[in-house]
C-alpha cells in the first residue's frame, strides 16, 4: 500500500490526471486528513489488494479547488471517495462491501487449486506401484496445467487499463513448452515440464507480482511445488526401467 499526502498544488491539476491517479492502483482511496476509514484499511491489507491512499488536505484554496474538480468527476460531495479498478464504486460502505463479496473467491481458488493436485499425485504414483502407463497421463495433465497458469496471466493483462504487451507475450510461453514436452519422449518431457513450472513462477515472481493478489502468489507457489514434485516423482520412476538409474 502506499500513502500520499498533499501540499498545495501537489495533487491533480485536471480531470484527467484525476482519472490517472483513481486507476494508479487497484483500490485507490483519496481522503481527508481527519478522515477515520472505519477499518478499510486493515481489510485492504488483509485482502491482498494493491492499494493507495491519496490524502487531499483542505488547508489551501489549490487543494479545496482539487476535492471539487473530485466532486465533479464522481457526483460525491463526501470524502473519502474510494475507486476500484478506475472506477468509482462510493465512500466507505460501498468500498467495503465490494471488497468483502469476493471474500469467498479465494477460498474457492485454494480448494480447487489443491483438488488440482490430486490428478498429479496419483499419475505420479502410478509408474511406484507398477502402472507405468500413468506417466503418460501425468505428462498430458501437467502440461494442459502449465498452459493453464500461462492463460491466467493473458486474462490478468485484459484486466489492466495499460497492460504491457509483454505479459501477453509471456503468457503464450508454457502452452509451447507443454506442447514441446509432449512431442518428446515422456522421459525428456516430464523434466521439462518442471522446469517450465518452476521457471514460469520465477517470471511471476519477478515480473508480474504487482498485478497478483498476496493469497493468489502464495497458493501459486504451493500449486507449483506440488506439480513439481509429481513431475519429478514420475520421472525417477522411470528411469530403473530404462537403465538410466
Amino acid at each position: 500500500m502506499d500513502t500520499e499526502f498533499s501540499t498545495p498544488g501537489q495533487i491533480m491539476s485536471d480531470e484527467p490526471t484525476l482519472k490517472d491517479l483513481a486507476a494508479s492502483a487497484e483500490v485507490v482511496v483519496f481522503h481527508s486528513t481527519v478522515t477515520d476509514l472505519g477499518g478499510l484499511d486493515e481489510l485492504l491489507e488483509s485482502s491482498g489488494r494493491d492499494w493507495r491512499a491519496i490524502e487531499m488536505g483542505m488547508g489551501s484554496a489549490d487543494n479545496r479547488e482539487q476535492f471539487a474538480r473530485l466532486k465533479a468527476l464522481t457526483g460525491s460531495t463526501t470524502l473519502p471517495q474510494v475507486f476500484i479498478d478506475g472506477r468509482f464504486v462510493g465512500g466507505l460502505q460501498a468500498a467495503t462491501a465490494r471488497i468483502e463479496a469476493p471474500g469467498r473467491h479465494p477460498n474457492a481458488a485454494s480448494w480447487m487449486g489443491y483438488l488440482g493436485l490430486l490428478p498429479f499425485a496419483a499419475a505420479a504414483a502410478g509408474p511406484w506401484l507398477g502402472l507405468a502407463w500413468t506417466v503418460e497421463w501425468l505428462l498430458a495433465y501437467g502440461a494442459v496445467i502449465l498452459s493453464f497458469v500461462g492463460a491466467i496471466h493473458w486474462g490478468l493483462a485484459m484486466g489492466q487499463h495499460h497492460p504491457a504487451p509483454a505479459s501477453f507475450h509471456a503468457s503464450v510461453i508454457p502452452a509451447l513448452v507443454g506442447w514441446v514436452a509432449l512431442i518428446l519422449p515422456t522421459l525428456i518431457g516430464l523434466p521439462l515440464l518442471a522446469v517450465g513450472f518452476m521457471a514460469w513462477r520465477f517470471w511471476e515472481a519477478r515480473y508480474a507480482a504487482m498485478v497478483m493478489p498476496r493469497w493468489f502468489r502464495r497458493l501459486r507457489t504451493v500449486l507449483t511445488v506440488g506439480a513439481v514434485a509429481a513431475l519429478i516423482g514420475g520421472w525417477l520412476a522411470l528411469l530403473p526401467a530404462t537403465g538410466t538409474a
